[in-house]
């Protein structure tokens, strides 16, 4: 208290002195001087209780970095239970267990994300909670968002403006000189953005609608947010081999250099080269045993049509990514927003057979490349295993080529439709009791429809999508090694086991119908755009 009272002002501590007569016989000949204070002990006390709670509120506000990361927000209006127990028809599952333990109050959710990332939610977090209480989404299950923006939290202690410098020179290079690479800015929450011809989300008004929605939630969201309207990942940076690579330091210092001259347009033909041949992105074809590589199992790495990427660590928001080649930060998509018309035709009704149609992979075709890429794949396997097995187990083709991928010299469209037997003729897909989800240049976009569609999902993929921690192998899908090499195997086990096998459909069924909702995937949009804003910012 001394200390602190040290710091005031002089006039409200000082004594004031006056000069009085000293009386007679008083040992000393000068003159006596007299002290009185010039403010009264309790007008001491108010003063220094003022001056304590100013500091305490300077020091708390300096630890929060001079924002209202904990801003109290505004109470959201009365919820029901995300069950009521009157209405349940069934036994309990694992997604009432999910939405029972999402946070209730603000206190509890801002201590979850303080707990799981270490630091303190981002100004907004308070109005972000308040609209995912709204629209039932969840509140603390969003790993992937924080997974994603962990590097840039690190870099952040090294250098506050990192983030901001990063956004800004992507703005100065969005249009023709970065293809496929949008801004979109948000002012007092309203969005507008630079014009793409060709992109995921231009073309779909209700994105924007989505985006002017949500603003209205988020009043005071500013920001510049890069957006990749391709569907191949942009940001070929792995933090994980840079991490490892010398102490942390030196490797943050290393992510900081912007060394790459042309970003966004880094774009090796055949893909192979640079991904494989030069090791920047080898990617195991099973996370288990020894290691075997999926590269010549992949469109994109082998011989993508369509890239242009970037070398260095910039914030790029995107619907996929090779993890942890590249450090993309995930968004959903318009394809994850697409509805879907409910099944009619009961499990013991569909086929015991495994269905699949789709569109030639978006991948270069030079010689007898294509043989490699997974969708011509699947069909050569289905052709060996009908001279093998006399009740067929898979029903797949190929419904349209696309020659603009097979326009050189090595590339004979023609001879690739009649070996293939190209168009094939499309069925009713939920007629059959398994579909398969398959990597064409990249991702599908069609996980969730399927999931939702009534049968049992089988899954082969490299890439990453917002949902993939939430949706789990072997428990809402089977998974399927991007080689295809056990697919057989596993649709044999699905015909042996169907009591298990529909267990699995049905879990991964109400997943995406009470889950991964159309609500959810805007509560999604807002937490990314919320935590890119806090970035920016700092």
């Amino acid at each position: 208290m001394n200390a602190l009272y040290s710091l005031l002002p002089s006039r409200w501590t000082s004594s004031a002195y006056t000069r009085v007569p000293q009386a007679s016989g008083s040992r000393s000949n000068g003159a006596r001087f007299s002290r009185s204070r010039g403010a009264s002990p309790w007008a001491r006390t108010v003063i220094l209780a003022a001056v304590f709670g100013a500091f305490t509120f300077l020091v708390v506000l300096v630890g929060r970095g001079w924002s209202s990361d904990a801003e109290e927000p505004l109470p959201p209006p009365p919820l029901e239970p995300w069950i009521s127990p009157m209405n349940r028809t069934g036994p309990r599952t694992a997604v009432d267990d999910l939405l029972d333990r999402q946070s209730t109050t603000f206190e509890r959710a801002v201590a979850r994300y303080t707990l799981k990332t270490g630091r303190r939610p981002p100004r907004g977090y308070g109005a972000w909670y308040v609209l995912a209480r709204t629209r039932r989404c969840l509140i603390d299950d969003y790993d992937q968002i924080h997974h994603d923006f962990e590097p840039f939290h690190q870099l952040a202690q090294k250098d506050k403006k990192y983030f901001r410098k990063m956004v800004e020179r992507v703005k100065k290079l969005a249009g023709p000189t970065a293809p496929g690479i949008q801004v979109l800015t948000m002012e007092k929450g309203v969005p507008s953005g630079t014009e793409e011809r060709s992109s995921l989300y231009n073309d779909n008004d209700a994105w924007m609608a989505m985006l002017k929605n949500l603003g209205v939630s988020l009043p005071d969201l500013n920001l510049n947010a890069i957006i990749n309207h391709r569907e191949e990942p942009r940001v070929s940076f792995d933090v994980r081999v840079v991490a490892r690579d010398t102490s942390a330091s030196a490797s943050a210092k290393k992510a900081m250099q912007a060394n790459d001259p042309t970003p966004f347009r880094t774009a090796p033909r055949p893909t192979s080269e640079y991904f494989t041949d030069a090791g920047h992105c080898l990617v195991p074809t099973d996370p288990n045993g020894f290691v075997r590589y999926a590269n010549n199992a992949s469109s994109f790495l082998l011989s993508s049509a369509s890239v242009g990427f970037t070398t260095d660590l910039y914030p790029v928001l995107s619907g996929s990514k090779i993890y942890p080649c590249f450090a993309d930060i995930l968004v959903p998509s318009k394809s994850d927003y697409a509805s879907t018309v409910p099944s009619d035709v009961a499990w013991e009704d569909k086929k015991p057979v495994l269905y699949w149609r789709g569109d030639s992979p978006g991948g270069w075709i030079s010689g007898d490349n294509y043989h490699g890429f997974p969708r011509f794949r699947l069909l050569d396997l289905a052709r060996n295993i009908s001279q093998t097995h006399a009740d067929p187990i898979m029903d797949v083709g190929i419904t349209n080529l696309d020659e603009s991928f097979c326009h050189s010299t090595e590339c004979y469209s023609d001879g690739i439709k009649t070996e293939y037997n190209i168009p094939a003729k499309e069925q009713r897909e939920d007629a059959y009791k398994y579909l398969l989800d398959l990597d064409g240049n990249t991702s599908s976009g069609r996980f969730l429809k399927l999931l939702k569609s009534g049968s049992l999902v089988f899954k082969s993929t490299l890439f990453t999508e917002y949902f993939t921690p939430w949706l789990r192998p072997f428990e809402h899908y089977i998974p399927v090694l991007p080689d295809l090499s056990d697919l057989v195997e596993r649709i044999e086990w699905a015909r042996a086991n169907d009591d298990e096998a529909r267990r699995i459909q049905a879990a991964g069924k109400e997943f995406a119908e009470r889950v991964i909702t159309p609500e959810q995937d805007d509560c999604y949009w807002a937490a990314v755009l919320v935590e890119w804003a806090g970035l920016q910012r700092t």
